[in-house]
C-alpha cells in the first residue's frame, strides 16, 4: 500500500506558522505558541515571526514549563468546520487538540452512516467522537483520564452535540474491550490513538509496542461485518509500514484501505509540511 501524504484540512482558527530547529510556531485562535517538535530537523524559515509568540514551552531536565509572554485566558475556543474545541495549555505541552487529526475527522464524516456504532479508544478530548456524533453515529468514548473526559464533554456541549447518543467511559481500554467481547457488542467503526506509555484508572500499564498487538486482536472480536478501523500512531516514531503490517498480520481478513502520513503545512512562503503522525485506515 502506497503512503499517502495528507495535509490537515478545514482549519481557519489554527495555523502552523513556521517550524524548524526542533520547534514549531503555531496559532490557536489569536494565541501564538512555540512548542518542541522533534520531527522539525530543518532550519526555521522566518525568524521575525517567532518573536510574536505569546507563550513558549521549554524542556527543563525531564519536565517542561511554559513561559508566558503576556497574560492569557485560562482557556479559549477554536473551531474546525462546525465543531468547537476548548484550548488551554497543559503542563505536558499539549493544548487539548491535535490539529493534524482533522484529516481523520473528515474521513470519519465522509464514511460512516447515521446510526453507526462507533468505539473511540484513547478518545482524549473528543475530536473523533465529535466528528462521528455530528453525522449521527452512536459513540462509545473510552479514556483512562477523568479530566480529559470532562474536557471532551465540554467540547460536545460547545459543538451543540451534548444531546447526541454518546457514552463517556473512564476505563482502561483493554479491560473495557474485554468486557465488550463477553457482552458480544459489535461496532461498525473502531478508532484508536494509543500513546507510547500510559496508565489506566487503577494503574494498569499500557506500553505501545507490547499492548497494541493484543488490543488489535481483541478489537477484531467486536468488529461487525464490514466494520472499519482507524489506527493512529505517532508514538515512538514507528514507520507507517510497521503499523500497516501489524494491522494486516493481526487481523488477516482485513483490507488496508489507506496508509496516511498526517501533516501540517506551514503558512509561509516556504510551505514545508511537518509530519505529525500516521493513520492506517482499514475495513473488513
Amino acid at each position: 500500500m502506497d503512503l499517502i501524504r495528507e495535509v490537515a484540512p478545514g482549519w481557519k482558527d489554527y495555523q502552523l506558522l513556521d517550524s524548524g530547529e526542533f520547534e514549531k510556531l503555531e496559532r490557536f485562535g489569536e494565541v501564538v505558541f512555540v512548542r518542541p517538535e522533534p520531527q522539525a530537523i530543518w532550519k526555521k524559515f522566518d525568524d521575525q515571526r517567532w518573536v510574536l509568540a505569546d507563550a513558549v514551552y521549554s524542556r527543563v531536565r525531564q519536565d517542561g514549563e511554559w513561559d508566558f509572554k503576556k497574560d492569557l485566558p485560562r482557556s479559549w475556543t477554536i473551531r474546525w468546520e462546525d465543531l468547537t474545541f476548548q484550548i488551554r495549555p497543559t503542563s505536558f505541552k499539549h493544548t487539548g487538540i491535535f490539529p493534524e487529526q482533522a484529516g481523520n475527522w473528515r474521513y470519519i464524516r465522509s464514511t460512516i452512516k447515521p446510526g453507526a456504532q462507533v468505539l473511540n479508544l484513547f478518545g482524549y478530548t473528543g475530536g473523533a467522537t465529535l466528528a462521528a456524533l455530528s453525522v449521527g453515529a452512536d459513540v462509545v468514548h473510552v479514556d483512562a483520564s477523568k479530566p480529559v473526559i470532562t474536557w471532551a464533554k465540554e467540547n460536545a456541549t460547545l459543538s451543540g452535540l451534548a444531546d447526541k447518543k454518546v457514552r463517556w467511559i473512564e476505563d482502561d481500554v483493554m479491560k473495557f474491550v474485554s468486557r465488550e467481547i463477553k457482552r458480544e457488542h459489535r461496532y461498525d467503526m473502531i478508532i484508536m490513538d494509543p500513546p507510547a506509555f500510559g496508565r489506566g484508572p487503577e494503574g494498569e500499564l499500557w506500553k505501545f509496542e507490547d499492548h497494541l498487538p493484543m488490543l488489535l486482536e481483541m478489537c477484531q472480536k467486536v468488529m461487525a461485518p464490514g466494520a472499519q478501523l482507524i489506527v493512529n500512531a505517532y508514538s515512538l516514531g514507528f514507520p507507517a509500514l510497521a503499523i500497516e503490517q501489524l494491522v494486516a498480520s493481526t487481523i488477516p481478513q482485513i483490507t488496508i484501505d489507506a496508509v496516511v502520513e498526517l501533516t501540517l503545512k506551514e503558512s509561509n512562503d516556504r510551505g514545508f509540511e511537518l509530519p505529525a503522525g500516521i493513520a492506517v485506515r482499514a475495513s473488513l
